[in-house]
């Protein structure tokens, strides 16, 4: 073959992967503005119906993030915590009874010795509880990760053995953690086929770890808000007390 067909079939090749790759984020791009539109045509639709509250951007809600993480304990920060300094696509309103506040923050992480200071967005989804207690964390670990973290005494058991293998709790206060994981609680968290990885009690909110998606879609924020209220609803009502 010679060089001149070679080098054809090498910018050929090139246009075509070129060509290619421009369809795609075109389409990409057309794809995520579809479904952009089409979740805020839902929320536009159902938001009334719900009671709730859309708003673009509203840098109050900045203190409603910043003083949930001013609640973290000292001895669970290796370095500051997250400071909000932005709130986008704010919803607000009531779920089951139960006020709520989803957003999209702009927060800025401190430098620690893995990275240096950097800026990102968190979008929680916040669900008000009945009174502000201690900080609660329960979250999902690997085995030998629990079993090494019990042992060194970083985290409570309950005493039910499967729960106990696959999940790692810690907190301010551990006669509240107990409290709060009644059994009921304790076997939604090992049953349910959400497979929640975890939640935390913080700041007078509870929000659960595991996949969202774009909070202004309904079809993703209602089953987001049923989950914490599923959860909310299976901790007795004396821990609130």
């Amino acid at each position: 073959m010679s060089p001149i067909a070679i080098v054809a079939i090498a910018v050929g090749g090139t246009l075509l992967f070129g060509g290619a790759l421009t369809w795609f984020l075109i389409w990409n791009n057309r794809s995520y503005n579809a479904e952009k539109n089409a979740a805020m045509q839902r929320l536009n639709e159902q938001a009334p119906q719900r009671g709730w509250t859309y708003e673009e951007r509203n840098d109050s809600y900045v203190e409603v993030y910043n003083n949930q993480q001013a609640h973290t304990p000292d001895r669970l920060l290796v370095q500051a915590p997250p400071k909000a300094h932005a709130a986008h696509d704010v919803i607000t309103g009531t779920h089951r009874g139960r006020p709520f506040l989803a957003a999209r923050f702009s927060v800025y992480q401190s430098p620690d010795m893995r990275h240096d200071g950097k800026f990102l967005d968190v979008a929680p989804v916040l669900v008000r509880t009945p009174a502000l207690r201690p900080m609660l964390s329960v979250r999902r670990a690997f085995a030998v990760q629990t079993a090494i973290n019990t042992g060194l005494g970083l985290t409570y058991k309950t005493g039910h053995q499967e729960f106990d293998k696959q999940f790692e709790v810690d907190g301010e206060d551990e006669q509240f953690a107990r409290a709060v994981l009644h059994p009921a609680l304790i076997e939604f968290l090992l049953a349910d086929p959400r497979q929640p990885r975890g939640f935390w009690l913080l700041g007078g909110h509870l929000d659960v770890l595991h996949e969202v998606g774009d909070h202004r879609d309904p079809d993703n924020l209602v089953p987001a808000l049923d989950l914490r209220c599923d959860i909310l609803d299976r901790i007795p009502q004396q821990v609130w007390g």
